[in-house]
């Protein structure tokens, strides 16, 4: 068995999906959650000056989607074919367009802009992008893409707690049912639920 790390910070987002991915295809990991003030150091360390990071028997790889496809490669989580790898990778791309608007408002420093971008997109564009969204999961078995269980859904679990925090919308669970119940499967499955139990408690 490989030697495998994951670097990130002390949060779920973008690192979430690896860890519960490594975690359903029972790799042991070192699991490296960093603090703000460690970040500067390894920074210039980093293939691209940007977590997450996973180390692989020495080898560094970065892109938080490219190691996600690749751990569904290596664990039977792709599709069947071709085709059906584009329709994850084109479901997913839509999944993050929605995520980088959110983010986008969120982390805006001027308070008052913030407001203002913040309340635009809650009004002009979640209701269509949330309901796109909702529309793909169902017609997905419950899934993201392929009807199926894919790296994909991995990526959506981690990543939900934090879509409900920069968007102001905790009650995402009760609008759009479709969401949690696709975290809640990705976050059952036993090895996962095994992970997510031993792990330190975040919020998002």
């Amino acid at each position: 068995m490989p030697k495998v790390t994951v670097t990130y910070f002390n949060t779920k987002g973008l690192g979430e999906g690896i860890r519960m991915l490594l975690a359903y295809g029972g790799q042991e990991f070192e699991d490296v959650r960093l603090e703000k003030e460690q970040w500067a150091e390894l920074k210039p360390k980093t293939p691209f000056g940007q977590l997450p990071m996973v180390k692989i028997d020495g080898k560094q790889y970065a892109q938080s989607v490219a190691i996600c496809r690749y751990l569904g490669r290596k664990y039977g989580l792709s599709g069947s074919d071709i085709e059906e790898d584009l329709i994850i990778d084109q479901n997913l791309d839509f999944f993050n367009d929605v995520r980088s608007k959110a983010a986008s408002a969120h982390y805006e420093p001027d308070e008052k802009l913030k407001a203002i971008k913040l309340g635009e997109l809650k009004k002009e564009q979640l209701p269509l992008l949330f309901g796109k969204l909702d529309e793909i999961i169902q017609k997905n078995n419950g899934y993201l893409a392929a009807g199926k269980l894919t790296w994909a859904d991995f990526i959506f679990a981690g990543i939900y707690d934090a879509i409900k925090m920069v968007t102001q919308m905790p009650e995402l669970d009760e609008k759009y049912p479709s969401f949690k119940k696709l975290k809640d499967t990705v976050c059952e499955l036993p090895k996962v639920k095994a992970y997510i139990d031993a792990a330190p408690k975040t919020d998002y």
